[in-house]
């Protein structure tokens, strides 16, 4: 019990502090894409998308699953850090060449010919990115959060500066470029002061073979998801233009900010403490429930209140030049609420060590994908992102399906779970989303007067209807208050 304790205790730290170094980067970028929507065009943002597809695929091979496999494994030992760090350094410079070479080559597939220098430029981030894997990897699997967070936070930040000088100096894309690599190497820097480990000249195969038994299929499953997350920008540049794939990248990243900020967070926490439960499958299975259960209550709510608020929010944040957007970002919303919640599935076959079985999963679910994403592509690009929403919900009832057979909690389960948050959501917003269009105000103050009136409903219906993830919470609230008044009086 006193373990059990210890193991929430750390959790709940380590997800406080997951979440302040998230959002608090993903503040920074949002407040730094706001300004930069205003000083470079659609077009500029596109060709950084496009070129993006080829280094994150990249990217993946650098990392090799290898990541993954340190953290699973129970006591990684000196061998092991080493083995991955010069396995990893060996694989950014063989991929950071290949592109090299066939930047020419992509930047005619595009029909773009200045895209070659700027992608031999990007590429420089394949080489920075070993030297960050090993100690985020140790910090993350000692949940180190504090020391995650605040490297996030400032590496972003650094590279806000550089990307807003640049773009006000009139350097157009290559802002965009300079921002990631600025991040990437300010990164190393400060992790590298946080972390005592530092790499000797160790090498071994039969660690490398160890670490790949479970690496490499997690390889094979992050390549998989790479490919199926970058097709949809590589279609829409390739047979679209770069004002299209700008249009949906800012959507994209938009929609990205809480997405990304709630799912790295369960990723983050999640997978080292599903690890730990690895040999007890029931407190494993309870602790995703109520993971599940608290994270859902939040994540939901939140998407459907984005849907409603889309119009407004997009103007002020970009200017009416990206209404384009908006009807993206609700559409991309509308698949995002379920989004963490097929993390944590997937987090569970992970912990379990069963990379057989979640590459078969992951291999099932982007072929499916894929085939969908296709079928959408032929009726525009409208077509393709119901299609990329729809491949979410798919997901969702594979995972499910997964993890009812490895610890006995299935859709069923799950939607009995999570079903009264999905549906009050969306009829709060469908029922707020009407009004406004009936409501002849000024939208932003309709913006305001929507977020009010939404979390009033949805807090009164929690509590009429006694959720509990709103129990949780308000538990957990109470707690700290009367923790609180208990030091004053001392």
């Amino acid at each position: 019990m006193p373990m059990q304790e210890s193991l929430k205790n750390r959790t709940i730290s380590g997800m406080i502090w997951a979440g302040i170094g998230k959002i608090g980067a993903l503040g920074i970028s949002f407040i730094t894409n706001m300004v930069l929507a205003r000083l470079l065009m659609p077009e500029d943002f596109g060709c950084v998308a496009m070129l993006y597809v080829f280094v994150s695929i990249s990217s993946i091979f650098v990392t090799g699953g290898f990541g993954a496999a340190l953290i699973q494994k129970k006591e990684p030992t000196h061998i092991d850090y080493t083995t991955v760090f010069y396995w990893n350094i060996a694989m950014a410079i063989l991929f950071y060449l290949l592109l090299f070479f066939t930047a020419p080559a992509i930047a005619c597939m595009y029909d773009m010919p200045q895209l070659q220098n700027v992608l031999r430029v990007q590429s420089i981030a394949l080489l920075i990115l070993p030297f960050s894997m090993v100690q985020s990897n140790q910090l993350q699997k000692q949940m180190r959060f504090k020391e995650l967070s605040t490297r996030n936070i400032l590496a972003t930040l650094g590279g806000t500066i550089v990307s807003i000088t640049m773009a006000f100096l009139g350097f157009g894309i290559w802002s965009l470029v300079a921002s990631s690599l600025a991040s990437a190497f300010i990164s190393v820097l400060l992790l590298w002061g946080m972390s005592s480990w530092r790499p000797t000249l160790e090498f071994s195969f039969t660690s490398l073979k160890e670490l790949f038994s479970f690496g490499g299929l997690m390889l094979l499953s992050s390549l998989v998801e790479s490919i199926y997350t970058n097709l949809q920008s590589f279609i829409i540049g390739k047979w679209y233009s770069a004002k299209d794939l700008g249009y949906y990248s800012q959507a994209r990243k938009l929609e990205e900010i809480p997405t990304s900020a709630l799912s790295s967070i369960v990723n983050d926490v999640s997978f080292p403490a599903f690890s730990s439960l690895q040999d007890d499958k029931e407190h494993l299975k309870n602790s995703l429930r109520k993971t599940t259960k608290s994270i859902t209550y939040l994540n939901m709510p939140l998407f459907a209140l984005l849907i409603v608020i889309a119009q407004p929010l997009i103007r002020l944040l970009y200017g009416m030049q990206w209404d384009t957007s908006i009807n993206y970002f609700r559409i991309l919303c509308l698949s995002s609420m379920i989004y963490t919640l097929n993390t944590l599935n997937t987090n569970v076959i992970k912990s379990l060590g069963r990379s057989g079985i979640y590459l078969i999963v992951q291999l099932s679910k982007r072929v499916i994908g894929i085939g969908l994403i296709i079928l959408g592509f032929q009726y525009g690009i409208y077509g393709l992102l119901w299609a990329i929403a729809s491949v979410g919900y798919i997901c969702f009832f594979i995972n499910a399906a997964v993890n009812k057979r490895l610890i006995n909690y299935g859709i069923w389960a799950q939607m009995k779970d999570v079903g009264g948050y999905y549906i009050t959501s969306l009829l709060i917003g469908a029922g707020l989303f009407f009004l406004g269009q009936i409501l002849p105000i000024n939208q932003y103050l309709l913006m305001v007067i929507q977020i009010i009136l939404f979390g009033g409903l949805y807090l009164l219906i929690s509590h009429l209807g006694r959720f509990e993830g709103y129990l949780t919470y308000k538990e957990i609230i109470l707690e700290r208050w009367n923790a609180r008044k208990q030091n004053q009086k001392h």
